[in-house]
């Protein structure tokens, strides 16, 4: 299934799905593969939202646990419940949510997540105040670990025209904190389902080249960071590997045209995650542009602090895989 066909129409083949009579504001969008155990906490958040004019659509991508039985269990006539028959991954999950969504906005929640009870309320006000050129809203992160404890506060202030910045990082972070128009997702053409990592970041580079963005600066989101979650592609080193390598060749002519110091820091962020991802040959070939854009000592201390970084990575990998086999 492409991209197009994710946004003209369902196929019907492997899809279950139970109709909503009321044409809501909002469509909530919740993918989910094997997270019957949180699953219905997060739809509890969207269910307590203060502006209640909206559907939930729960994509359940082919999961073996009892993710289908936890969504039974919550009677509301908003919920709708699609399922696939086979695993597809998190951007065709989304992208069935997107094609059967009715709502004039769209609000992502990834299914290990949870709101605080007025995001809706106050991203949807904010949207319909600045008008359409204003096409998504986005809010700061609390980071929480297993336990529930806050263990890191994510808060840019960036917004407006600002797809230079986006370039540079993804500073909007996950799914779970944007309200987006639909029609701004249709227009770019909804994810890319050749991404497996990185789908969020390719998806906000898209839309921040076709509208600004206004940022809610308060803590509405929990973002789970789960030391046991082996579902989660962004902790995957090979995935996120690919993902930015696929950032890097999809946008280079965009890399190419930003301004130098956009691109230093750009190159310097994509040193780091190959680094961190154990990737000597991407880490350096990273840092070789970085090179190219001019750099101060500091910047040379710190690209040699990245590559012995990447080095140290790697070599743990290796030693861990040895120990494995």
């Amino acid at each position: 299934m492409n991209t197009a066909d994710a946004i003209t129409g369902i196929t019907g083949e492997g899809l279950r799905m139970s109709a909503t009579p009321v044409v809501p504001v909002v469509s909530i969008i919740i993918p989910s593969y094997n997270r019957g155990y949180c699953i219905a906490q997060c739809l509890r958040s969207a269910l307590d939202q203060t502006f209640a004019d909206f559907e939930i659509i729960v994509v359940d991508d082919a999961s073996s646990d009892d993710t289908r039985a936890q969504v039974a269990s919550i009677s509301d006539s908003r919920i709708r419940y699609l399922a696939h028959d086979t695993n597809q991954g998190g951007a065709v999950a989304r992208n069935t949510g997107i094609r059967v969504a009715q709502g004039e906005f769209v609000a992502f929640l990834d299914s290990d997540d949870h709101w605080l009870p007025d995001k809706l309320e106050k991203q949807i006000a904010t949207l319909r105040t600045l008008g359409p050129k204003w096409g998504l809203s986005y809010t700061w992160l609390s980071c929480v670990d297993d336990a529930g404890t806050e263990t890191l506060r994510v808060n840019p202030e960036i917004e407006g025209e600002c797809f230079d910045e986006m370039l540079v990082t993804n500073f909007i972070g996950t799914f779970s904190n944007i309200v987006v128009r639909k029609s701004l997702l249709i227009d770019v053409g909804a994810l890319d389902e050749s991404f497996r990592s990185c789908q969020d970041w390719d998806l906000f580079i898209r839309l921040t080249r076709r509208a600004s963005v206004h940022c809610l600066r308060e803590y509405a989101v929990c973002y789970l960071i789960s030391a046991s979650d082996k579902v989660r592609i962004s902790t995957n080193p090979r995935s996120v590997i690919q993902g930015h390598r696929r950032i890097l060749k999809k946008y280079a002519r965009d890399y190419a045209a930003l301004p130098r110091p956009y691109r230093r820091r750009a190159f310097r962020f994509f040193m780091s995650i190959f680094a961190d991802a154990g990737s000597v040959s991407d880490a350096t070939a990273s840092g070789l542009k970085r090179l190219r854009c001019g750099t101060s000592l500091s910047d040379l201390k710190d690209s040699v602090h990245l590559m012995l970084r990447a080095s140290r990575r790697f070599l743990m990998m290796k030693m861990h895989a040895l120990r494995r086999a």
